[in-house]
């Protein structure tokens, strides 16, 4: 044990620091408390670093424009009927975002591979573990045969697959090693099937809706690949539909639910509440379009809007901590404002210019995951989702610095 205390306190910090990245990269599927306690630590030996504020920051304003969103949010407090306690509670949940910068400053060239490999390697391990609790060989974590899901709600765990698989299929079309190529295809695969055992519907459009996105984005406009895709994607999604009893029960699950709202106005179901937010939504703005509620306020605002207009049909919406909805959330709390700003930093990242195909096409695919499933779910407030997207930006912002830092060895090179 001493020599083990012994070796760790002779590394230097950026390599454990590294480590760490690629611990956390490998646990980001696995239980929050896990990640939590990696990311924990990995922001410890950032604070304790003389140098952490020592770093080549390419042209990019995303990190000034994170704190003025995250000032914008304190200052909206002023305009809240919340406790400072409850403004600061809510604030709080912005340090999961803090990996991005860790992971920009000191994920070393010699690492990036190992990181990106972690993190399909976690993912394969929970893949298998959700066939598992799918077959009933066993029963692991919150999963059960009908929803396969192993340590997150199989909302979220829908995302993780679709980055995943978007990123596999990347992998697939630019690897030109056969052997690597079939291997990524057969995780692609299983990871697709794993997808649509899962009972998580953001899982389902995301990913169909940016795989259309990003074969525009590799092939332009090339009609008959694009068309390919959709034909291949239609036929894999009535397959999907005719052999996956939990992909029916939940695709059928959303007629059900508008047919409800339609017949009935039963807002009492997992489509019917989201379509009662946004009725929600639009009235708290109606006075508060430009500034919002405030930070914390529109759970408030929206229980107060049900309670004074006698919404009976609106009971279940009243138990919900949240709009079920990013922009909703953000747009009736901070106003048009808040959403400019949030809406900004999105094109900032959109803006950064990565070389590495497979990476940039992971840019693009995150973000667009992100932007679909968040019309669905507050991605950007959830625990795991929070956790991937730090992971990916990360990823991303780093890539972005080594390419930077090879472009400028290269020019001094030439040079001389």
């Amino acid at each position: 044990m001493s020599n083990l205390l012994k070796k760790i306190k002779n590394t230097p910090r950026i390599d454990l620091i590294n480590y760490l990245i690629l611990i956390y990269a490998f646990t980001l599927s696995f239980p929050s408390e896990i990640k939590r306690v990696v990311a924990i630590v990995m922001i410890i030996l950032w604070l304790t670093d003389r140098t952490k504020y020592e770093f080549i920051l390419p042209k990019t304003n995303i990190f000034l424009f994170f704190w003025i969103f995250i000032g914008y949010c304190l200052l909206s407090y002023f305009w809240s009927d919340v406790s400072f306690n409850e403004a600061l509670k809510y604030l709080k949940r912005y340090w999961y975002y803090l990996p991005i910068f860790i992971i920009f400053k000191y994920l070393k060239k010699e690492y990036f591979e190992y990181t990106i490999s972690f993190f399909l390697l976690g993912m394969l391990i929970s893949e298998i573990l959700s066939y598992g609790n799918y077959f009933s060989i066993w029963q692991i974590g919150m999963g059960k045969p009908h929803d396969p899901t192993v340590f997150m709600q199989h909302t979220l765990y829908s995302i993780f697959l679709s980055v995943t698989t978007i990123f596999l299929m990347s992998k697939v079309i630019h690897e030109k090693d056969k052997k690597r190529k079939f291997m990524y295809l057969l995780f692609f695969t299983t990871v697709t099937i794993n997808l649509l055992l899962n009972s998580g519907r953001t899982g389902y459009f995301t990913l169909f809706i940016t795989m259309i996105v990003v074969i525009i984005t590799i092939y332009r406009m090339n009609l008959k690949i694009i068309f390919g895709t959709i034909i291949i994607i239609s036929f894999v999604l009535f397959s999907a539909y005719n052999l996956s009893p939990n992909f029916k029960n939940r695709t059928y699950a959303i007629k059900s639910d508008i047919t409800k709202v339609i017949d009935n106005s039963n807002y009492s179901t997992s489509v019917g509440a989201r379509i009662g937010l946004w009725i929600i939504a639009k009235e708290i703005l109606e006075d508060n379009s430009l500034f919002g509620v405030g930070i914390a306020n529109n759970i408030n605002k929206k229980n107060e809007y049900i309670t004074s207009n006698n919404l009976e049909n609106f009971s279940y919406i009243k138990t919900l901590v949240h709009f079920h909805n990013n922009f909703l959330e953000i747009i009736t709390q901070f106003g048009i404002i808040g959403l400019t700003l949030f809406a900004y930093l999105f094109y900032l990242i959109a803006k950064i210019k990565i070389e590495d195909k497979t990476i940039y096409i992971l840019k693009i695919s995150t973000l667009c995951i992100f932007f679909l499933g968040s019309l669905t779910d507050v991605l950007f407030y959830l625990n795991d989702t929070m956790f991937l997207f730090s992971f990916v930006i990360g990823i991303l912002l780093a890539k972005y610095k080594l390419e930077y830092q090879d472009k400028e060895l290269l020019l001094i090179s030439d040079k001389y």
